[in-house]
């Protein structure tokens, strides 16, 4: 008889990671040794996922560096791995709370995009603080952000959009290029996460808007 080997278990992989349990050091990575041109302008895609947008955008982009921001370690390995095994030479993966580490990661206006798709809208009052954008995540950005460098944010869910939208116009160095409270025009030429595809397919709502931070706070 052939023995039967079994084959190991992709590691599993939690849909909803809170921020606030998060416990990994944050490891800053030798830019040097990750992506081929660190020099090269920065972009951020916050909870990166499987990696759909980040990989879309930098290939589309060799221009730029892609750099993803992940709570799941073993979305980060996976995404990581794809981007060896495909040879994109300017993405890579960071396992960190966004929220604590931006600082740690990036200098002053050292990032041209910041991307925030679809974050985990924690419908529970009591869980809402772990959401991702807080007027402390935006405090930081003005000060990340280069002068005309963009935020820009997609959901699914209004009640969560609408939050985003009150806590920006309290934010003044961020404006909306499209006027106070308009959303942005879908992009046809750009990757999708896995989420807005899946959205896209049913046919349902995306809410999105871009900020631009017009000049240093």
């Amino acid at each position: 008889m052939t023995a039967v080997v079994a084959r190991p278990r992709k590691p599993r992989v939690r849909q909803h990671a809170n921020p606030l349990s998060h416990r990994e050091p944050l490891v800053v990575p030798d830019w040097a040794a990750v992506l081929a041109n660190p020099d090269l302008p920065r972009e951020v895609d916050v909870g990166c996922a499987h990696g759909a947008f980040l990989l879309g955008r930098a290939r589309a982009r060799p221009d730029l560096n892609l750099i993803g921001l992940e709570l799941r370690g073993p979305m980060v390995e996976r995404v990581n791995r794809r981007i060896a095994r495909e040879g994109v030479p300017n993405a890579t993966v960071v396992q960190c709370n966004a929220n604590a580490s931006l600082r740690e990661l990036f200098g002053p206006r050292s990032l041209q995009r910041v991307y925030v798709h679809f974050p985990d809208p924690w419908f529970k009052t009591r869980h809402r603080k772990r959401r991702v954008v807080t007027p402390e995540l935006l405090a930081t950005l003005t000060e990340l952000l280069v002068v005309g460098g963009e935020l820009r944010f997609m959901t699914d869910y209004r009640a969560y959009a609408e939050r985003v939208l009150a806590l920006l116009a309290r934010t003044p160095a961020l404006v909306n290029p499209h006027g106070p409270g308009a959303p942005a025009p879908p992009e046809p030429d750009a990757p999708r996460t896995h989420r807005e595809e899946w959205h896209a397919g049913r046919g349902d709502p995306v809410y999105r808007y871009v900020w631009r931070l017009e000049v240093e706070p």
